[in-house]
């Protein structure tokens, strides 16, 4: 991905990998990508339609160390939608192989630009719903 927001959506999910399959250590320093890319106000949809807030999903993260090994995840189709007034409002396909079954979604994520992350964003919500591209 060529822009900002793009590469945080990638990076990102790339640790999500990386995490289930306990590719990378489990250790505070590793899980600081995440724990410094999510606002303190984030807030997640699942595709069944439940919210989950910032800390009990960091919570459940750090307890996924390793335990879904074999996991694949990958990012299509990213678009911006809106960029301005330090917010960025846009949309990705997530893919994800796990025991010979693959599921999508398609993702809307509000960034917040913040200067000390990665990528100079900060996840601010994002919602996701599933979806079947045949």
């Amino acid at each position: 991905m060529n822009s900002p927001c793009g590469a945080e959506i990638v990076e990102l999910h790339q640790f999500f990998e990386d995490w289930f399959n306990g590719n990378i250590p489990d250790t505070a320093q590793e899980f600081q990508r995440m724990d410094v890319v999510m606002d303190a106000s984030f807030v997640i949809v699942m595709p069944d339609g439940k919210r989950v807030d910032r800390d009990p999903l960091l919570e459940l993260l750090k307890k996924s160390h390793g335990k879904r090994a074999g996991i694949r995840i990958w990012i299509e189709n990213v678009r911006v939608l809106v960029s301005e007034g330090g917010i960025v409002i846009a949309e990705y396909e997530e893919w994800q192989e796990e025991n010979s079954e693959t599921t999508s979604r398609v993702s809307t994520v509000v960034f917040r630009e913040k200067e000390e992350t990665p990528n100079g964003l900060s996840w601010v919500r994002v919602h996701e719903t599933w979806f079947d591209r045949q």
